[in-house]
């Protein structure tokens, strides 16, 4: 690179190596410094233009207290160039301090100058004086020309007799130099002015400079720059939900993971949360009317965990909150099976011991040559599970309802509980429904079998009861257990995201069932209610879930089946 290229790109490398504020101090004191430089050259231009005019006022002032004079009118009158009008014209520049005072008839020949050897000449040469002449036009003028005494500030006035007649002018002038060194003298006055006025604001870009640095926390461009792109990769990268809120409930922001969990629309930076979330748990987490970490929530098919975190600037200001929002659908899930899991692993570890007693009871009827007692003993033990069986291929249609019924009984056997089942009719389910309809039941099922296995004791046989009515196209339901029930006041708060008082043996979020049974109904425009009999009784009405596929089976009628009534209380069900 040439040398003086190099030398002309030096100050602009050693700006950019500078910081943040003293760049912008260097840029606001440039600024400062040649608005000054401006704002004093255009004072000075405006001074000295109001001087020219200035003089030029007292110019025709003096001209037109000389053309007052009738001692001067009769001078002029008579017609005695340089006599007694030239030593009016001295008397007055003597008095007024004018640079000069000339006195001419009406013809423009001079009666007064300073240069004597002009009296009696002619203003101008030209037969036809330019308009600027009164003894010519008759009106007064005032300006700035340039003439036989140099460049002057000039007020002219015509000069009449007592007859009103024009007989002359009176021409009076001063010199702009005079009004240069006026200006000159002001100067320092206006330079004191402009110079507070430069220090003032060099101290005010000082202070903005050091407050900038604080607001920015020390932090230059090219790392303001880097963090802005790391925010927009990690808002858009994280598989998190995070959503920004200020202290009156606006959102600041809110990245693509927080929209699509919470369906928001484009455009919800700057909307209010009561605009965007509909009342309900989840506007109350992220409002902060519900407190806690980890608060569960269900939104839609979602299980959701939320925390909110209050955002502080310098640890001082509170600026507002933020709530994150992960997505633990598949985890919870694993959980709540493996849940599952480990309560069948104890069911099977304790019903081990009487599985061994009628295995040996059954070895023993052989030993003994008792075989016909054998047979009867396992046909007895196998005939409930074939009956069930032999129900739900009757009267369900869909094989992944009643694979739901036939292993929730294998639970129910395992647990020590008795599962009955009753279809009035036939059940057939919408295609689209049946994912709605095995969440429902097998929730509220294992929450029955759960009630009931812990409701076991001496004189108590523990049951769950399941009722299926189809009213094409709505479908009837309840689920009713052995349990100690539910106290009429908790029966709204059950259906609550994490409610629950069942003990966490895995890890898995408890609380959700129920809060996903009300989801489903909410969203399909049914029903959820909840009773008291023996224990809980769950009814449900789900709207358009149900098919008529048998006109020929009466809707209502209870089939045969190993089923009971459920003695459902009245207003159970409500349409």
């Amino acid at each position: 690179m040439p040398y003086d290229r190099a030398m002309a790109m030096a100050p602009a490398r050693l700006l950019r190596r500078q910081t943040l504020a003293a760049q912008i101090l260097a840029i606001q004191s440039l600024v400062v410094v040649v608005t000054a430089g401006v704002g004093f050259l255009a004072v000075v231009w405006y001074q000295h233009g109001q001087l020219v005019r200035q003089y030029e006022r007292r110019s025709l002032a003096v001209a037109e207290s000389t053309a007052a004079s009738a001692a001067l009118q009769q001078a002029v009158e008579a017609g005695d160039p340089g006599g007694q009008v030239q030593v009016m014209a001295g008397a007055v520049m003597r008095a007024t301090g004018v640079a000069y005072v000339v006195v001419t008839n009406a013809q423009g020949i001079r009666y007064s100058h300073p240069n004597p050897a002009l009296i009696g000449k002619p203003v101008y040469d030209d037969p036809e004086p330019p308009g600027t002449e009164p003894f010519r036009t008759g009106k007064p003028w005032m300006g700035v020309q340039r003439g036989t005494l140099g460049m002057t500030a000039r007020g002219k006035v015509p000069l009449f007799d007592e007859h009103h007649r024009l007989i002359g002018e009176v021409s009076v002038g001063i010199y702009v130099e005079d009004i240069s060194r006026s200006l000159v003298a002001a100067l320092p006055k206006l330079g004191l002015y402009m110079a507070g006025a430069l220090g003032l604001g060099a101290g005010l870009s000082l202070l903005l400079s050091r407050r900038l640095k604080r607001r920015t926390f020390g932090l230059e461009l090219d790392q303001i720059a880097s963090l802005l792109q790391e925010r927009e990769a990690i808002l858009h990268g994280i598989r998190e939900g995070l959503l920004g809120v200020d202290k009156r409930g606006r959102v600041l922001l809110v990245n693509d993971e927080a929209r699509s969990l919470l369906g928001l629309p484009a455009e919800a930076r700057g909307r209010h949360l009561s605009e965007l979330l509909p009342r309900g748990r989840l506007y109350d987490v992220v409002s902060g009317a519900t407190e806690g970490a980890d608060q569960p929530l269900v939104i839609g098919d979602r299980v959701v965990v939320a925390n909110r975190m209050p955002i502080r600037a310098e640890h001082r200001d509170h600026l507002g909150w933020v709530v994150t929002f992960q997505d633990r659908t598949e985890s919870e899930g694993l959980l709540r099976e493996l849940d599952t899991v480990a309560g069948l692993s104890e069911a099977l570890r304790a019903q081990s011991h009487e599985f061994s007693n009628r295995l040996h009871t059954l070895v023993g009827l052989v030993q003994l040559g008792r075989y016909e007692e054998a047979v009867s003993f396992v046909t007895d033990l196998t005939s409930a599970r074939n009956e069930l069986s032999g129900y739900l291929v009757e009267h369900v249609d869909d094989p992944v309802i009643a694979a739901l019924l036939l292993g929730k009984s294998s639970v129910a056997a395992e647990r020590g509980v008795a599962l009955r089942v009753q279809v009035e009719g036939t059940l057939a389910v919408e295609p689209g429904a049946v994912g709605d309809l095995l969440r429902v039941l097998g929730n509220l099922l294992d929450n029955a079998l759960d009630a009931a296995s812990s409701s076991r004791g001496p004189g108590r046989h523990p049951f769950v009861e399941v009722r299926l009515q189809p009213v094409p196209p709505d479908l009837l339901l309840s689920v009713a257990d052995s349990g100690p029930g539910v106290p009429p006041a908790e029966r709204e708060v059950i259906f609550s995201d994490g409610w629950s008082t069942k003990p966490n043996r895995t890890g898995a979020r408890r609380g959700l069932g129920l809060a996903m049974v009300r989801e489903v109904v909410q969203r399909r425009g049914g029903i959820v209610d909840v009773g008291q009999d023996v224990g809980a009784v769950f009814s449900v009405l789900l709207p358009g879930v149900a098919v008529a596929r048998h006109p020929d089976v009466s809707v209502g009628a209870p089939a045969g089946g190993p089923a009971v009534g459920l003695g459902v209380p009245a207003g159970a069900y409500r349409a």
